[in-house]
């Protein structure tokens, strides 16, 4: 429309400038026709001038008009591109964005199928957890229900536990009472099988006397053995060089160096038992030797634990049947045959001695064989006061 102003304006502006032209000459004709004229009003050359402006004007105005009519069509047709123009544009445009929107509603109708799956997938998941969570539930109760039955029977245990305790206590009570009551008399008395060791013994019998330890050899000779006195190459050396009361009550380690006891060896020998005494004897050189007597027994304190010995055999010589009847002497008690002298003291050692001779196994230790009336000797074996590493009595039931 703004184009058909213009077009308007521009035909008006030529037309004017023609229209001045004309009027220009005009004017110059007037001028001359004035001149030939003498006088013409005002008015009349006013309507002259229009009437002759409208007829120079006419022609133009038609063609003005004919040319806004032709420019009018075109601007039309214009319109009309333009507007066709504009709706084909939009509507590519419109359609590349249905395309794309199209394109774009699949994906995400794609995600949400896909979400819709997981969703679906995570309720099923979600509803067998729940059932999972109802059986644990359940599971949970029931353990609940298990545990306090378990917590019950826990308390009924511990009761029975301590009962069983106090019982067991009461049990082994009567057991020592009773073990205590029927305690071996000597290692003859232990059950077979038993493996050499210290027990404990009942060497008198009566049951109002405490109990005594004892070293049982279970393994020499058939075994039930009560040892009585052990000598060997042990550090610390056990002093043997000792009094009455010490050789009367016995002194020592019993897995080691000792002396049981008279008062003990006394209460068995003098039982209705008839009793063998065993001597084991081994060399410095590692030479080993015995003495067997088939009769052994000892008397009372009071009888100064006479010795009585009979019916030797064995490898080592009989070196104690010449002493038997003999009381024992300790340093501080001489009850030897030797009117002249004291032979526990001479030769240092306590034993069942007559004139000092044939055996002393509770002499001074010496050590490497050397051949000393002050050590352990026993005469048969070498016809000297040759010393020995090891002796050791013992006795059992024949």
């Amino acid at each position: 429309m703004a184009s058909t102003v213009i077009g308007v304006t521009l035909v008006l502006w030529t037309a004017l400038g023609g229209w001045t032209t004309a009027q220009e000459q005009q004017q110059q004709q007037q001028q001359q026709q004035q001149a030939a004229l003498p006088s013409a009003t005002a008015d009349d050359v006013f309507s002259i001038i229009a009437r002759a402006v409208q007829q120079e004007l006419r022609p133009v105005v038609r063609k003005l008009e004919s040319r806004v009519e032709s420019l009018d069509n075109r601007l039309t047709l214009l319109d009309s591109r333009v507007t066709e123009l504009t709706t084909n544009i939009l509507r590519s445009r419109q359609s590349e964005q249905i395309e794309e929107l199209s394109s774009q509603l699949t994906g995400i109708t794609a995600r949400l199928d896909s979400q819709q799956s997981q969703l679906s997938e995570l309720n099923s998941q979600l509803g067998e957890q729940a059932m999972a969570r109802s059986e644990l539930s359940a599971k949970m109760d029931n353990l609940g229900n298990l545990t306090a039955h378990v917590d019950m029977l826990g308390s009924k245990l511990t009761a029975a536990v301590i009962n069983t305790w106090s019982q067991q206590e009461q049990m082994d009570d009567l057991a020592a009472k009773v073990n205590h009551l029927y305690l071996p008399r000597d290692c003859s008395d232990l059950p077979v099988d038993s493996p050499s060791g210290v027990y404990l013994l009942r060497p008198s019998g009566d049951i109002q006397q405490p109990p005594v330890e004892a070293y049982c050899d279970m393994d020499t000779a058939g075994g039930n053995w009560t040892v009585i006195q052990r000598r060997d190459d042990i550090q610390p050396r056990q002093d043997f060089y000792l009094g009455w009361t010490d050789y009367k009550e016995g002194f020592g380690n019993l897995t080691k160096e000792f002396w049981w006891g008279l008062e003990k060896t006394w209460q068995l020998t003098t039982s209705y038992r008839q009793y063998e005494l065993r001597v084991d004897l081994e060399a410095f050189d590692g030479h080993r030797r015995h003495a067997n007597y088939e009769r052994f027994r000892i008397s009372s304190e009071g009888d100064g634990y006479k010795l009585s010995v009979s019916r030797y055999s064995g490898t080592a010589g009989d070196s104690l049947t010449h002493q038997s009847s003999m009381k024992f002497s300790t340093g501080d008690r001489d009850q030897d045959g030797w009117s002249d002298g004291h032979c526990a003291q001479s030769r240092q050692g306590a034993w069942w001695h007559d004139q000092c001779g044939w055996s002393s196994l509770n002499g001074r230790y010496r050590d490497g064989g050397t051949v000393d009336k002050t050590g352990i000797w026993w005469w048969t074996w070498s016809d000297d006061y040759d010393t020995l590493k090891k002796a050791e009595m013992k006795i059992r039931p024949t």
